[in-house]
């Protein structure tokens, strides 16, 4: 495998074990044994032979050397079954063939598909080759909503339920629980007086909602009683109603600048612009640095945590409550200096007329005495990534009542670091429901992302409350193995991502994804703009720009033909500044992704593979990319940028130049030593120091950088552990400009 020193498995081409593995050792071992009872040694070879990438002319040319027909027949019909992946109806026919069942067993209703064949009706068991071609026959005659919404019998039975209160829908990724929940707000709908919402976090997927129940909703009054959001969105409207005059203010870029919520944060978290209300949570910065833990990305996390926890006037309790989700120990003390950085950051916010989503939350339950219940309906998508907080707040939304909340998700894509409490937000009982047949991804896709995911589960993912992780029932179809491509660098993966993706739409794809790891949403919108290429939003329409750029989360509910991953490379998958104890909501991330693949999944690196990627190696083919792709001579935007490490317009361009505190808060400052940062802070003041010729104090970490390398007189100030541990860390010949580095 490129980047871990392993060779290619073979010359012939770049399949994973997946699909170069022997047919036969698909079949449980009791089965193959029943299957060549009395077969010669040789003639059992010749069929040990048969891999994935057989077709059904090879099968032939293998048993029609057999002089026993009645087993030739018998052998040509079960490899045909494993060679599409049907390892169950290979399986059933050894048993009906040796006896080992009277009869073939009856089909669950659920395991067959209704379809219409001119007058006739005809039953299709799903994973059957017929139900495939009908399937691929459906998707290329029909429009792309049309397709997404097709409903099979184990969801049509959700969809049709009418449930006392609320209920929980659990579904594997690819089960079609938005078909489900589209479908069902539109049943509930159909009901006169009533007033459905149907709503999600995630903005993007919210934009692919609505269009889902436009392309559906024929009935203009059926449609009026539909209302599509995300939590961002209805939380906006309502604040709106309620405090008009700051509109204006409720929004993720600031009305003032054009600034993103991400900037601000930086901003605020840095303490640029004169501003310090972030500068009580240096201890604690020290501390996570020290553990290479970006406190900068751990405190926004532990803030966003907060307050899906609590409204504003329980947030004492966070001083002594067990952070549910959170592994990294914060003492008392410490919780209480993130309160106040907390408020700071709020203060922040208001100040520059911006806000995220959870300071929406927050305001918007500081008038839940005052909200009433406007719907008869909320169907709530993705469900795992809600908090106590906003759960509440839609629980209030709804009376009490036959079919009132419906959560649907699977705790396997869980993303974000929240607090979730269904007690709390008063959603009590309920019934529960899944879903654990795949529909959309291969069998040799669905291998390979659960291969990833199993490496990472926790005891988080399996205390839920409402939902469940559910080993999926995989697909029957099959297809190309999923590859893991190599190249130098990011800056050349790209242009080969986007030639194999313009291959892949001339080749007949309708839909590709390039999706970016380790850069966010932010980051990947404003390179696709460079670019000239649609990102993934609520605007996103398939069959305008059959293109798109995204980053991992964004991806979530929907599909693509083809999804290519870049930058799946270690230090990114898991982040090299992430805590392991937590890196498995970053894994579920890349789960998403993948399982976005319908046809097709490649993951590209440069460097040294992403360790999940090493450790799922046997459900992935390899190759360099130069050995299967041109890269695009057209892209000349580079790579995606990420936020500034120094302050725009300040007039310092490396981060040598910097002072103590602020080179704290770089990428260089990761790993430090408690005692060496502390040393910094003191000794790094941006203006300098000497005691007759002896230097105290230095303007510059690269100034004192430059003394540390030129001699050791300076080590008694500086203390002989800390001067040899910056000379270690941080060479001379390191000097990074602004930008250079995550």
């Amino acid at each position: 495998m490129p980047g871990v020193g392993e060779d290619l498995p073979h010359g012939q081409g770049y399949a994973a074990n997946g699909v170069d593995r022997p047919l036969v050792d698909l079949l449980p071992s009791e089965l193959s044994d029943l299957l060549f009872e009395g077969m010669s040694r040789s003639a059992m070879r010749l069929f040990e032979a048969l891999d994935g990438r057989a077709g059904t002319g090879d099968i032939l040319a293998v048993t029609q050397n057999l002089e026993d027909r009645e087993r030739a027949d018998l052998l040509e019909r079960v490899f045909n079954q494993l060679a599409v992946g049907n390892v169950d109806g290979a399986g059933d026919i050894i048993r009906y063939a040796t006896g080992q069942m009277e009869d073939l067993p009856s089909v669950p209703d659920d395991q067959l598909l209704e379809v219409e064949d001119g007058p006739d009706v005809r039953w299709l068991r799903i994973g059957s080759p017929e139900y495939e071609a009908w399937m691929k026959a459906f998707e290329l005659r029909s429009k792309w909503q049309e397709w997404f919404l097709f409903l099979h019998r184990d969801q049509e039975r959700v969809v049709k339920a009418d449930y006392p209160g609320p209920a929980h829908l659990s579904g594997v990724s690819g089960s079609g629980k938005t078909c489900v929940a589209v479908r069902r707000a539109l049943r509930l709908a159909e009901t006169p007086g009533s007033k459905v919402l149907l709503v999600t976090l995630n903005r993007s997927l919210a934009g692919l909602l609505n269009q889902l129940v436009e392309a559906i909703a024929i009935d203009p009054e059926v449609r009026s009683r539909i209302e599509v959001s995300s939590f961002f969105q209805l939380a906006q409207k309502l604040l709106h109603k309620l405090e008009p005059a700051n509109a204006l203010m409720y929004d993720d870029v600031t009305w003032k600048l054009e600034e993103h919520v991400d900037e601000v944060f930086r901003e605020f978290y840095r303490c640029w612009l004169n501003s310090d209300a972030a500068a009580v949570l240096m201890p604690l910065h020290i501390s996570l640095n020290a553990r290479g833990i970006s406190a900068e990305v751990y405190l926004r996390e532990e803030f966003d945590w907060i307050r899906s926890a609590f409204l504003l006037e329980r947030r004492s309790e966070y001083r002594r409550i067990e952070r549910q989700g959170r592994r990294v120990p914060i003492t008392s003390d410490r919780r209480e200096a993130i309160l106040q950085g907390l408020a700071g950051w709020e203060a922040k916010m208001k100040a520059v007329g911006v806000i995220d989503y959870l300071g929406l939350t927050a305001a918007l339950a500081q008038h839940q005495g005052d909200l009433k219940p406007s719907y008869t309906n909320i169907l709530i998508d993705e469900a795992q990534d809600f908090g106590t907080t906003e759960l509440a707040i839609l629980r209030t939304l709804v009376p009490r009542g036959d079919d009132d909340l419906f959560l649907c998700g699977d705790v396997a894509q869980t993303v974000l670091p929240k607090h979730r409490s269904l007690a709390e937000a008063q959603i009590q009982g309920g019934t529960r429901a899944k879903i654990v047949q795949n529909y959309r991804n291969s069998r040799e896709i669905l291998s390979a992302a659960y291969a990833v995911l199993q490496q990472n589960l926790t005891e988080d993912m399996f205390d839920s409350e409402d939902l469940e992780i559910l080993d999926p029932k995989y697909a029957s179809f099959r297809g190309s193995a999923p590859m893991a491509l190599s190249a130098d660098s990011l800056s050349e993966e790209i242009p080969f991502a986007l030639a194999y993706a313009k291959s892949s739409l001339k080749q007949g794809a309708r839909s590709v994804c390039i999706a970016f790891a380790g850069f966010s949403a932010r980051d990947v919108a404003a390179f696709a703009r460079r670019c000239g290429i649609q990102a993934l939003d609520g605007a996103y329409e398939p069959s305008q720009a059959p293109l798109v750029f995204s980053d991992l989360e964004q991806t979530k509910g929907y599909e693509f033909d083809c999804m290519i991953i870049v930058n799946c490379a270690a230090g990114v998958l898991p982040p090299r500044d992430g805590p392991e104890e937590e890196a498995y909501r970053i894994a579920c991330k890349l789960y998403v992704a993948m399982t976005r693949a319908r046809r097709e999944l490649i993951v590209s690196f440069s460097g040294t593979a992403s360790p999940w990627i090493v450790g799922a190696k046997d459900s992935f083919g390899t190759a360099f990319w130069s050995a299967v792709e041109e890269p695009d001579p057209e892209h000349r935007a580079g790579v995606p940028e990420i936020l500034p490490e120094i302050q725009p317009e300040g007039g310092v361009e490396s981060l040598y130049a910097l002072t103590g505190r602020a080179f704290l808060y770089t990428s260089l400052g990761l790993g430090l030593s408690v005692e060496t940062q502390q040393k910094l802070l003191e000794i790094v003041d941006g203006q300098g120091s000497l005691r007759g010729k002896v230097r105290l104090k230095w303007r510059t970490v690269g100034a004192l950088l430059n003394d540390l390398h030129q001699s050791r007189r300076s080590d008694v100030i500086v203390g002989p552990v800390v001067a040899a541990e910056l000379r270690s860390k941080l060479p001379l010949n390191l000097e990074v400009r602004a930008g250079e580095l995550a």
